[in-house]
């Protein structure tokens, strides 16, 4: 028993504290342009303690079992570049343009889905994949 509890114990104090927490966040059926898609937009914090690079996150759209149908990743404002696919991230990052999320730092984000690309949905999450510590 004494051992079981330590064990967990240990577990517990090794856990990661949240690299960035949302704070917020909201969707809807947008159009304009001959297109239709459904934007997501939010907040979030950098909790880490320290400065981070950027915050990647995922959109996931789900059926009404939970299961996902449909997936998208972006960033915190001020590295959305980052997600573009013809720019190169590494040399994006090496260059100093992506600005670095001071800690306790709020940001907004967004990413969409098109309709026409996207199966039909109930509701979507929000979680943050990574933050990595800026140099």
């Amino acid at each position: 028993m004494r051992r079981g509890l330590a064990v967990l114990c240990f577990v517990l104090a090794c856990r990661q504290a949240p690299l960035a927490e949302v704070l917020e966040h909201h969707g809807r059926w947008e159009s304009g342009y001959g297109s239709t898609w459904y934007n997501v937009v939010g907040r979030l914090r950098n909790t880490s303690g320290h400065a981070v690079r950027y915050v990647k996150l995922r959109i996931d759209a789900v059926d009404d079992a939970g299961k996902v149908v449909a997936s998208t990743d972006t960033y915190n404002e001020s590295a959305e570049a980052l997600g573009v696919p013809d720019l190169d991230a590494k040399e994006l990052l090496a260059s100093g343009k992506v600005k670095p999320l001071a800690a306790g730092t709020e940001e907004r984000f967004r990413g969409s889905f098109l309709k026409d690309e996207t199966p039909a949905f109930a509701d979507y999450r929000v979680t943050v994949v990574e933050a990595p510590p800026a140099p």
